[in-house]
Order: structure tokens, then C-alpha cells, then sequence
């Protein structure tokens, strides 16, 4: 059994020297986007540790090649190469360097660390976790083991009792923070960098663990400008870096924030591509502001769209969210110079929820796209610390006796849930959703900009067929 750490409570002593080795260690998933998934937490934590006199390395067992892809292989589980549900099968991969490669790497480290940090993210990756400190505790039986991380923050009992390090740290460590992501680790350095120059959200949406992963604190802080430019250009200078990616709980909610930095970045003439996949909260997105965005370097836009639906928003606590505001965002958006059925605009649509209506899913989908063009589909995953995982954690752990890596989205959570209410929906329905965005999101047929929301004769036979076929009867 570990011992749980606050990130807060953490007292780090000076280093003298000592070695610590930091890791990403690889993952266990039937798919994984590999774009704009650097460790920055890690990287954040390996600048202070350097500051205290340090020395650190770092195995990125999840490091893409020069074509943004990460290596795998087919791994099974329970005897099998998948993972049965219901009428889908869902292949199981392991991504990132294999277990021998990971073997040989600590075999090859110049200097043997005294500690070891590793890194732990998705709650249904946990056992890949397991598994490396495994490794790491054969080779370096004297090491003291760390993990933290989103896993150990939103789940640390069950991180203590089943990974075995020897302390579990939960919660941020406030002297790392906000710390700039040290890229000397990479031997090539990476094409791209992370970036966070705000922490924390005011609201606290059903789903979403940002209050929990905050301490449970409403604020939000950030990070100066001055601080922030100077991350940029130090990156620019030393690695070559254009591209950065802004990680945010809410980029926008301190009013201004983002386009004073923004403004300097123009002012100082600099050429970056900026990026968000997170999304930007719509309210806070104004012409004025986008105008800014697009010159400095946006070429894409995310919104969170979700539901058409304002009373599934408020069962959600999204208050604050509504498709006026979506919609008013993206007039803003286009008075910008974004171009929609192009992919200069993208909207996530939620979807695989306890309780919910695939018409409901069908309705949202159709409308992005009129609207939009670009649908980003999202499957939902119960997370650990959310209203809804506590709601339903009785269902998903005692009936369904599941453990967290069972709760990944890809996995559909809420299947026989949903099932007890709509005795004919099968797994498959959900993947044909996901197939009928992809195929909406493709150039040709999502440039077209075919209203499916319109009631011309053609339309409505479309989605008569895709709701009655696919979504609700089935013949057998």
C-alpha cells in the first residue's frame, strides 16, 4: 500500500546532484490520438526539480516520430486480442515503446536515479501505470518511487492500494505549476510545446473533474504575461519552436487575459501556429477577440457544442452554455475570417451519457454540421471525482462489479444502463454515429454544406432512415 501525498504538502529538499528519472509511460486503449499529448505536467515538474539542484532524464515512452505517430502493439487481455462488447469488438493495443525497449532503456541510464517520478493520466489507464513501476522496481529495487498525476489526483486510494509505488501524490504541486515545460529532455526536440497560462474554471459541470483536479476550488488564477511571452520566445530561440498548444481549463474566463498575451505576441512580430484543442467556452469568444487569434496564429477553432437540448444542459449544471451562445460565437467567428464546412471551425458533440437520446445525439450532430461543418464526436467517460461518477459509481462498480479500466468511453460505460430503458440499442448504434460524423466530416461532402437540418423531401428521408434504421428498430 503506497502513502498518499498532498501535491501541496510535498517538501522537496535540495538535490545535490541526485539523479531523478522522470516517465511516460506507455498506455493500454483500443485507439489513442497521439497529437498535442506531451507530458507537460512532467515537464513542468523536471524545471523545478532542476532549480532545487537536480539532475534529471526522462523516458517518454509515448514520444512520436516525425510523423506525429506512437509506436504499438496488439495486447491482450484475458486471453484475447479483444475486448467483446456486446455486437462490437474493440481491438486492444499497446501504445508507446514496448516492454523490452522500456527495459533496455533503464539498463542503458548513465547514472542509476534515487528516485523515480512517474506520470499517470487517464483513470482507465491505470494498469500500464502498475506495469511500469514494475520494471522500475526490479531495476532500481533502492529508488523511491513517485506517481502523479490525474489518475492518483481523482482516484488516489485506489492508485495507493493497486500501483505499487511507494507514495501516490495527489493533487497539483504549487511550486510546479507554473513552471515552463523543459524540452532539454528530448534528444530531438520536440515540433511543438504546451502551454497553460491560466489554471482552474468557476464552474463545475456534472462531467467534468477541473474542480476536483483544482482542489475543489472555484478560482482561477494565471500566469503573467511577461512570464508567459517569455516561455515563447525562450522556445522559439533555443528549440525552433512555432507550433504551441494552449491546455486551459478555461482559457477565457479571465476577461482579457488571453488577448493581452496575444497582442504581444503580434507586437513582437512573432510567426506561430496556436492551437486549442480543448475548446474555448463560447460566451467569452467575441469578433474582436477571434480577429486577434486568427492573426496571431489560430487557424482552427473548437467549440464545445454538446447538446442541442438547454434543459440537458441545465441537468448538467452548464447554465452557462446554450446554443445562442454557440451560435452568437460562431457568427463571431466567421466575421473573423474562420470559414465554416472547412476544418478552420470544429464542434465537439457529446454523446454515450447515462439517460440520454440518441435522437436527441442525431439532432446535435445534424445541426453541427448544417452549421458548422466540422463534428468532433465525443464519447463520454465517467471520471472519478465528477457528480455523475458518483452518482452512478453504485451501478458501475457494485451491479456492474467494473473497475476503472473498464470505464473508458471507447468501452461504452453506459450500455446496459441505457439499455434497461431502450431494450434495442446495441453497441454498434454508437459506432455508427461515430461513422456517420466521419462521414459528414469528409471534404468533399461536408464542403457541400448539405442542409440535413432543412424539411425538403430529401433530408427528411435521411434522417427518417438513419434514426428508424440504425438508432431505434431492428428486424431481428
Amino acid at each position: 500500500m503506497s502513502t498518499i501525498l498532498q501535491g501541496k504538502d510535498l517538501v522537496v529538499p535540495d538535490g545535490s546532484g541526485e539523479t531523478i528519472l522522470l516517465i511516460n509511460p506507455p498506455i493500454y486503449d483500443a485507439q489513442y490520438w497521439s497529437r498535442w499529448s506531451q507530458p507537460a505536467g512532467l515537464l513542468r515538474i523536471s524545471t523545478f526539480l532542476k532549480q532545487l539542484g537536480y539532475k534529471t532524464t526522462l523516458i517518454d515512452c509515448m514520444e512520436a516520430d516525425a510523423a506525429g505517430r506512437v509506436k504499438k502493439s496488439l495486447r491482450k487481455v484475458g486471453g484475447s486480442w479483444y475486448i467483446q462488447r456486446d455486437d462490437i469488438r474493440r481491438t486492444q493495443w499497446h501504445f508507446g515503446i514496448s516492454w523490452d525497449e522500456f527495459r533496455q532503456r533503464l539498463a542503458g541510464l548513465d547514472a542509476k536515479p534515487t528516485q523515480v517520478w512517474i506520470t499517470s493520466i487517464m483513470t482507465y489507464w491505470w494498469e500500464s501505470t502498475r506495469d511500469a513501476v514494475a520494471e522500475v522496481k526490479k531495476a532500481f529495487p533502492n529508488a523511491t518511487v513517485f506517481v502523479g498525476g490525474i489518475y492518483p489526483t481523482l482516484a488516489p486510494e485506489h492508485a495507493a492500494a493497486h500501483l505499487g509505488a511507494d507514495f501516490v501524490v495527489a493533487g497539483e504541486i504549487p511550486q510546479a505549476s507554473e513552471q515552463w515545460t523543459d524540452l532539454d529532455l528530448y534528444e530531438t526536440p520536440p515540433s511543438y510545446a504546451i502551454l497553460a497560462t491560466t489554471r482552474g474554471c468557476p464552474w463545475d459541470c456534472v462531467y467534468c473533474a477541473a474542480r476536483t483536479l483544482n482542489g475543489g476550488s472555484a478560482k482561477v488564477r494565471g500566469r503573467s504575461t511577461e512570464d508567459v511571452i517569455k516561455e515563447i520566445e525562450d522556445k522559439v530561440a533555443r528549440f525552433g519552436t512555432s507550433r504551441f498548444g494552449f491546455y486551459e481549463d478555461n482559457a477565457l474566463v479571465l476577461r482579457g487575459h488571453l488577448q493581452e498575451i496575444l497582442q504581444v505576441l503580434l507586437d513582437r512580430k512573432l510567426k506561430l501556429d496556436l492551437y486549442a484543442p480543448e475548446g474555448f467556452e463560447t460566451r467569452f469568444l467575441t469578433e474582436e477577440l477571434l480577429k486577434v487569434m486568427k492573426k496571431a496564429g489560430f487557424k482552427r477553432i473548437h467549440l464545445p457544442f454538446e447538446t442541442l437540448k438547454m434543459d440537458t444542459n441545465i441537468g448538467w449544471n452548464r447554465r452557462h452554455a446554450s446554443t445562442a451562445s454557440f451560435d452568437r460565437a460562431l457568427d463571431a467567428a466567421k466575421a473573423a475570417g474562420f470559414k465554416t464546412h472547412t476544418q478552420d471551425l470544429n464542434a465537439f458533440v457529446l454523446f454515450g451519457l447515462p439517460d440520454e437520446s440518441l435522437d436527441d445525439i442525431m439532432d446535435s450532430v445534424l445541426y453541427v454540421h448544417n452549421t458548422v461543418g466540422s463534428v468532433v464526436p465525443m464519447l463520454f467517460t465517467p471520471v472519478p471525482g465528477t457528480h455523475i461518477y458518483k452518482q452512478h459509481a453504485p451501478y458501475l462498480h457494485e451491479e456492474m462489479n467494473w473497475d476503472l479500466q473498464n470505464l473508458n468511453g471507447k468501452l461504452l460505460p453506459f450500455l446496459e444502463y441505457n439499455r434497461n430503458q431502450r431494450p434495442e440499442l446495441r453497441a454498434s448504434d454508437y459506432l455508427e454515429l461515430e461513422k456517420l460524423m466521419s462521414v459528414l466530416n469528409d471534404g468533399k461532402f461536408m464542403s457541400q454544406a448539405l442542409n440535413l437540418c432543412s424539411e425538403s423531401r430529401v433530408t427528411s428521408t435521411f434522417r427518417a432512415v438513419m434514426l428508424d434504421k440504425r438508432l431505434h428498430v431492428r428486424a431481428s
